[in-house]
């Protein structure tokens, strides 16, 4: 055996012992053995994967070894046509499967979910997640708690006239049904688009509230609980004005954690120019930096990779010019 053949055998293995391998866990929901394996990890990681569409609604993939520039692989054109319209796509690895969900159409109280172990081949379908009265189910993302071995999902549906923030808890994705979703927090106004993080025992929610015409940016939300009935998101405000210069109308908040650092880009989408970037250390001070991604990507997702990963996805999807 190789030593890629064996470093990939040992990342599957600690990946099966770990609740959630990408992303940030809650230390006190970890063992300490479990926080080993998972920085053992950490430190295997070498590139990021970006997810996005672009005006055609399938998924296309880039690559990048700083998470600022990006490549494009299978040589710009997408990777998966999932026979249904496909926005707002966001992965994440959990427990040693890939997970992907996204929007479906503009008028469809349906999300889709796929699973895969090697971010190639998914298996999956849409789900509807509200009744239909409700119009919509836009820009799912989901978050994994190790503690409650429980996926909180959640997306923006129609509840009086706006489009309001609803979740739904899982632990397989095989018992969503509209009668279980709620609403996840109300802010009394429009709101998409939420991204969730965590650091430190708090959960860090970037969202984009209000409608085009407000010009508000991304703001922060902070919680210190998944779950509404322990803490809201919403506590009185729509949330914290941190990213600086933001080129408004923006919406499409995404964060991605640098690999082996307390350091995060969190991206936005603005409507009418490329994506932009800022940077924290803290999720207290922003500065914004400059990032090159695809041509007319929209709505991205990002997750660091193995490079045996990255091999493997620059094989199945080559791109001649780079």
């Amino acid at each position: 055996m190789n030593s890629l053949s064996l470093l990939a055998s040992v990342l599957v293995a600690v990946c099966a012992m770990l609740p959630a391998v990408a992303g940030d866990t809650p230390a006190s929901a970890l063992t300490s053995a479990e926080m080993n394996a998972a920085a053992l990890v950490e430190t295997s990681y070498t590139a990021y994967l970006m997810a996005y569409f672009g005006p055609e609604e399938k998924l296309f993939y880039a690559y990048s070894h700083d998470a600022r520039h990006w490549t494009t692989l299978n040589d710009g054109k997408p990777v998966l046509d999932p026979g249904v319209r496909l926005r707002d796509p966001f992965f994440n690895r959990v427990n040693g499967k890939f997970h992907l969900v996204h929007t479906v159409a503009w008028d469809t109280t349906q999300i889709c979910h796929w699973e895969s172990t090697d971010l190639i081949h998914w298996n999956g379908g849409p789900i509807q997640v509200v009744p239909a009265e409700q119009k919509r189910a836009w820009a799912p993302e989901f978050v994994y708690s190790p503690k409650e071995k429980l996926f909180y999902v959640f997306w923006a549906s129609e509840f009086k006239g706006r489009n309001v923030i609803h979740y739904v808890t899982t632990k397989d994705w095989s018992d969503i049904t509209p009668d279980r979703a709620a609403i996840y927090y109300d802010l009394g106004i429009d709101d998409i688009d939420l991204d969730i993080v965590e650091h430190d025992g708090t959960y860090y929610a970037f969202h984009k509230p209000g409608t085009v015409d407000d010009m508000m940016n991304n703001l922060l939300l902070t919680s210190r609980s998944l779950n509404p009935k322990i803490e809201s998101f919403a506590k009185g405000t729509n949330g914290r004005d941190v990213l600086p210069g933001a080129t408004k109308p923006i919406e499409g908040p995404e964060v991605v954690k640098l690999i082996g650092e307390d350091r995060w880009y969190v991206y936005g989408d603005p409507f009418h120019s490329p994506m932009e970037a800022w940077e924290t250390t803290d999720f207290v001070t922003f500065t914004k930096i400059d990032v090159a991604t695809p041509e007319h990507s929209k709505h991205c997702s990002m997750m660091p990779i193995t490079e045996a990963e990255l091999k493997t996805l620059a094989t199945a999807y080559p791109s001649p010019r780079h």
